[in-house]
């Protein structure tokens, strides 16, 4: 008797932990920025190097909306990761933001990921460069332990389909970045300086 007791009292112990290991791994996963949905339709790694598939990520605005990489499948991305402070990164926004206007409704969406720092801070860059295009945030790291900066800013260049086709450390010119923006919608490896050179 009492050793049916202690068995069914073992099996309840076990159902139980398991049960909390389950409920907290399903918590754990809606609770993640970075989305694990990113499947390998492609048949190809997810990562952040050229030729990887962009894992998603799910973000805040300043004002509190949320946005999925994953929603802009179809368009070319240009994810920056940025800083407030960062002189490379202020000498760089006002060539995106000049780029991102004359491209609008073009198929290529620009999104800006600051690095740690305040809504306050970020609003007052975005409207001191009149950034047009989403910023996100990421006061905790968890974005940019993904995508992780080279240096200041970083540029992930990700094509229709989720794939990264070119990254590209250090502030961009207007010329620069049209050269690379050009070559990937062409099909051509990235010359970032072709135009400059010739």
């Amino acid at each position: 008797m009492l050793k049916r007791y202690w068995t069914a009292l073992v099996l309840m112990l076990i159902v139980g932990v398991v049960g909390a290991d389950l409920y907290f791994d399903s918590q754990a996963d809606e609770q993640n920025p970075i989305e694990q949905s990113s499947e390998a339709k492609l048949d190809l790694p997810v990562g952040t190097r050229i030729g990887e598939l962009a894992p998603d990520i799910r973000g805040r605005t300043p004002e509190g909306d949320t946005l999925m990489l994953s929603d802009l499948r179809g368009d070319l991305v240009l994810l920056n990761v940025f800083a407030t402070w960062c002189g490379p990164c202020r000498a760089e926004m006002p060539h995106l933001v000049e780029v991102s206007e004359e491209l609008e409704g073009q198929g290529i969406q620009f999104i800006g990921l600051n690095m740690h720092e305040n809504p306050s801070a970020v609003r007052s860059f975005r409207d001191e460069f009149e950034v047009n295009f989403p910023l996100v945030l990421d006061q905790d790291g968890r974005l940019t332990e993904v995508y992780q900066p080279v240096g200041l800013p970083t540029s992930w260049f990700i094509d229709a389909d989720g794939v990264v086709r070119y990254v590209f450390a250090g502030p961009m010119t207007k010329e620069v970045l049209t050269n690379i923006l050009e070559d990937i919608e062409s099909g051509r490896e990235p010359d970032p300086f072709s135009s400059i050179s010739s």
